[in-house]
């Protein structure tokens, strides 16, 4: 058996017992201490150690942070420091020894076996990518060095096997082998078939993330608005942007402002989403002016672990049945997303210059979405493909095949069939440049007066009367 899931931080115990409550991988509490590693770092370790050891920035939302963070309450508690978060995390450092993530707290209680995978271990911010090894100077710099970090295990290896205790409380069968596994983006590379240099992923799902495989070799964004990790395939690097908010900007829409469409999904049987993203093919590309920002649970590539998320360009038009009204509203949420993974796409692009790209393959929820595919493909101006491989789920069973040693995992990425390509529209795609490079592109820093006037010259250009004549046609 093989297990993944997002990143989440827990202390574990000298008993192997966790303490406490997990700290998850959207959690932005950690933003003003994962400045001040970073700080730390670079001051002690040097100005590039993030960028050439690491490879990645220290992120308010992994591991690293999350566990300065705890350190840093503990510390303020000891100096007479009394509230809950002080109080709460204080108790959990003064008993941990180590730290694992959901995945790896399952392989703990079936084995007795503290590892985490190379995928995982890579997520951190606290791992020497270039060495494949944990950063453990890092851990003395940011005085985190009381925790013994998990043993390292590729994934689709043999962590261990179920113990009789836990085939006691879990009916599996004792013996029963626990492969390494990866989190939901690596092991939907894998389910998608991306492996190779030249293949991408776009998985949409809560969150939305581009991965590309990009060799042996770090290839470092010198901003690091972007992340490298170990992949699925021992000693091939991946390089990934990622978009916090990506379909969770959609289900606010339908809990928050959508009862009509859950109602209506109800009465018919019908997924609610199924009928927001029929809604928004009624209006135009440009959602009539309105811009999206996605970034309601911070974000990474603009640097802003606390950011908030904005509808933009609202007017009273809106209230005109000719407008579609809330139709502009969804349509603005879906391209939003698709415009801030760009930002991630364009950076990769740039770390691969000279590659020649396959069309993006895309899974997860929104891979279930013609309409979103297509706008994807619109926005990125690249073709887009769905496969055989719904979702990241597909990727852990492979490797658990692999670690079984039914199939290599270049075999298991051969079983990967594409189903449909999606096609840019021309048209409709020159407009969507247009409107992501004069208006989405660097809009979270850019002034209220500049967005008025690019958004302006946008719904004037030849290109939106363009891409609005190639609406009209379907």
């Amino acid at each position: 058996m093989c297990y993944r899931s997002n990143a989440h931080d827990d202390f574990v115990g000298q008993n192997k017992q966790p303490l406490g409550r997990a700290l998850l991988w959207n959690d932005g509490r950690a933003a003003k201490d994962a400045e001040e590693g970073a700080n730390l770092l670079k001051s002690k370790l040097g100005e590039r150690y993030l960028i050439d050891t690491i490879c990645n920035d220290f992120l308010a939302n992994w591991t690293g942070a999350h566990l300065f963070y705890v350190r840093n309450r503990a510390e303020e508690f000891a100096k007479g420091v009394r509230n809950f978060e002080t109080e709460r995390w204080a108790q959990a450092w003064e008993h941990a020894v180590t730290f694992v993530t959901p995945r790896d707290f399952i392989v703990l209680q079936l084995t007795g076996e503290v590892a985490m995978d190379m995928c995982g271990g890579s997520e951190t911010s606290l791992m020497d990518i270039p060495n494949k090894r944990w950063a453990l100077d890092a851990f003395k710099v940011l005085g985190i060095d009381k925790l013994q970090p998990p043993t390292l295990y590729e994934p689709g290896s043999v962590i261990g096997k179920v113990t009789r205790q836990a085939a006691e409380a879990t009916g599996l069968k004792e013996g029963t082998l626990v492969v390494a596994g990866a989190g939901d983006c690596l092991a939907g590379a894998l389910a998608g078939g991306v492996l190779k240099v030249g293949q991408v992923l776009f998985t949409l799902g809560t969150s939305g993330v581009v991965v590309a495989p990009i060799g042996e070799k770090p290839l470092v964004d010198e901003q690091l608005r972007t992340q490298v990790h170990y992949s699925t395939v021992p000693n091939v690097l991946i390089n990934m942007a990622c978009v916090n908010g990506a379909g969770i900007g959609l289900r606010m829409f339908r809990d928050v402002l959508g009862d009509v469409y859950k109602a209506a999904a109800q009465k018919f049987g019908v997924d609610p989403y199924d009928l927001l993203t029929e809604r928004a093919k009624q209006v135009p590309p440009g959602s009539h002016g309105i811009l999206f920002s996605p970034y309601i649970t911070g974000d990474r590539i603009v640097k802003a672990p606390q950011g908030r998320g904005a509808w933009y360009g609202l007017t009273a038009f809106l209230m005109e049945p000719e407008s579609g009204g809330d139709a502009c509203l969804i349509r603005a949420v879906l391209e939003g997303v698709c415009f801030a993974v760009r930002d991630g796409w364009e950076i990769i692009r740039q770390l691969l210059s000279g590659v020649s790209f396959e069309p993006i393959r895309m899974v997860g929820g929104g891979a279930r979405s013609p309409f979103w595919c297509q706008l994807t493909a619109d926005i990125f101006g690249h073709p887009v493909a769905t496969t055989t491989a719904e979702d990241a789920s597909y990727g852990m069973a492979l490797l658990a095949g692999v670690g079984a040693g039914a199939f290599s995992i270049w075999e298991a990425a051969e079983r990967i069939k594409i189903v449909r390509v999606f096609e840019p529209n021309k048209t409709i795609s020159a407009f969507y440049d247009l409107f992501y490079s004069e208006v989405y592109h660097r809009h979270y820093d850019r002034s209220q007066r500049e967005l008025d006037a690019a958004i302006e010259r946008a719904l004037n250009s030849r290109e939106y009367a363009e891409a609005v004549e190639a609406w009209r046609k379907g």
